[in-house]
């Protein structure tokens, strides 16, 4: 009857270790510098038009959330808008900050954009990043706006003197 005894000492052994949470991986410099140039590419891709390219960095449901229009979500509706974005004359990030936990990244930055015959506007952006099971980076969302005070749809009022 040794049998039935070993399997009742060694299986709660099995089954404890099967139970351990597994180790979160830990984002490295490395993994810094990979999401860091991630916002690199963006730039070269925006100003050379190239939206595959661009739309290719999300994962198949990545999200965008740009000022005064729809969210907009998945690569190909992406893809969609990019190819619609009126054409830009140039782009900058300036103080980009990355930061992260296993498999999850952040990184935010400020921006310069300037398109074709328009004045430049400036903003800021938020992005999530998210490692896959293969270990690339890919952007899941990213939401920005602008400083630009936005227009007002009516006059102000009157100023009245007194007399």
């Amino acid at each position: 009857m040794k049998g039935p005894r070993i399997c009742t000492r060694i299986l709660p052994l099995l089954l404890l270790g099967a139970c351990q949470a597994a180790e979160i991986p830990t984002f490295t410099d490395l993994d810094e510098t990979t999401v860091r140039a991630m916002f690199d590419s963006t730039v070269s891709w925006v100003k050379a038009g190239d939206w595959t390219s661009w739309s290719q960095q999300f994962s198949e449901d990545g999200v965008l959330q740009p000022p005064n229009a729809p969210t907009v979500v998945g690569r190909a509706a992406l893809l969609a808008w990019g190819q619609a974005f009126p054409p830009v004359q140039d782009l900058a990030f300036t103080d980009v900050q990355v930061a992260g936990e296993g498999n999850m990244a952040w990184g935010r930055s400020a921006y310069a954009l300037t398109l074709a015959g328009a004045p430049t506007d400036t903003g800021k952006q938020l992005g999530v990043f998210r490692r896959t099971p293969a270990g690339q980076w890919q952007v899941v969302a990213v939401s920005f706006n602008s400083d630009l005070p936005v227009p007002s749809a009516a006059p102000p009022p009157p100023t009245t003197t007194a007399r």
